[in-house]
């Protein structure tokens, strides 16, 4: 078999010119390839451990609001993952802190109050 000097593509002894590019034919050993051929992998926004400490910060001095711009502002996906289970976890305990106050303050309130009228 022949390899194309250009983009390496196999082809029959007989062909002259590659078919894929148009390149010249090189018979015997593999030729060394013109173009790199690996796949172009997206570039990636690392957040650093001092954004991380800034960003930890923001989500517990500001809830709700804190992972919100967390996730509008930052560009690497991680901290958007983090800020998600961040909101999603704090929306969770404001809703189990209301629900826990709903039935605790009467239940409290009731207490005190049986305990003056004895």
């Amino acid at each position: 078999m022949a390899r194309c000097n250009q983009c390496g593509n196999e082809m029959p002894d007989y062909y002259t010119k590659c078919p894929n590019c148009g390149g010249e034919v090189v018979r015997g050993a593999a030729p060394a390839m013109t173009q790199s051929y690996a796949p172009m992998l997206p570039s990636r926004t690392i957040t650093s451990p001092v954004g991380w400490f800034g960003w930890n910060v923001l989500c517990g001095f500001l809830p709700i609001i804190g992972p919100i711009i967390m996730m509008c502002k930052t560009q690497d996906e991680t901290a958007k993952n983090y800020a998600k289970l961040t909101l999603i976890l704090q929306i969770i305990g404001l809703v189990l802190f209301a629900l826990l106050a709903a039935i605790l303050v009467p239940a409290l309130i009731g207490y005190v109050s049986r305990a003056r009228g004895l």
